[in-house]
């Protein structure tokens, strides 16, 4: 029997997912507040993330389609102002320079292979304009949880299939966002999650 792909996973625990995971994850909330523009939602999912904000439109991406039509119906219900986009991580379909802020929210963490993450790392940093933030957390390493784990890591969810999660440290992500040519600007407190602000440094 095939193995299904990352994809066809996400696709299948969609609509259970999406209510399990409900309210936005620590601090994203204040971090939105925060900006105005276009914010980028990189690996959205079912728009977990999502809030009102005044002078601000929320860009989801997400390469689950039934994901996307979760955050949708969920926008449309908050009469929050979005936009969907179905597409991976490595090959934003935004020109340069495009976005005033982003949110990468436990998604590069699910991305397969080591040249892959570092390929999304640097779409991101293409989509930003210079001096734009991002709010990046995913599962940390070295955290009591994880301490035992392997890095590379699948998580069965009931009977949909497994979920795939790289196990970063903190040195080893801090130092693929700057060869990126990020700034780390702040380090933040989580229980599970590496999580930090960085920044897209102004030309």
């Amino acid at each position: 029997m095939k193995t299904p792909s990352q994809k066809q996973v996400w696709e299948n625990i969609a609509q259970e997912w999406h209510k399990f995971k409900i309210f936005p994850g620590k601090g994203v909330e204040d971090f939105l507040k925060k900006q105005k523009g276009k914010i980028l939602d990189l690996g959205s999912g079912a728009g977990r993330n999502l809030i009102k904000v005044r002078g601000t439109k929320m860009y989801l991406v997400d390469f689950s389609e039934k994901m996307l039509k979760l955050a949708e119906k969920k926008a449309k219900k908050q009469k929050i102002k979005i936009q969907t986009t179905q597409a991976e991580l490595t090959k934003l379909p935004f020109e340069d320079n495009f976005f005033d802020a982003a949110i990468t929210i436990s998604s590069i963490h699910c991305i397969e292979g080591k040249s892959n993450r570092e390929k999304a790392v640097k779409e991101l940093f293409r989509v930003l304009k210079p001096g734009a933030e991002v709010k990046v957390a995913v599962w940390d390493k070295d955290s009591k949880r994880f301490k035992n784990a392997p890095k590379d890591k699948y998580v069965k969810w009931r009977d949909k299939g497994a979920r795939y999660y790289y196990l970063f440290n903190e040195k080893e992500l801090h130092d693929l966002f700057k060869k990126v040519g990020f700034k780390i600007k702040k380090k933040l407190d989580s229980y599970v999650m590496i999580t930090f602000i960085v920044k897209k440094p102004k030309r």
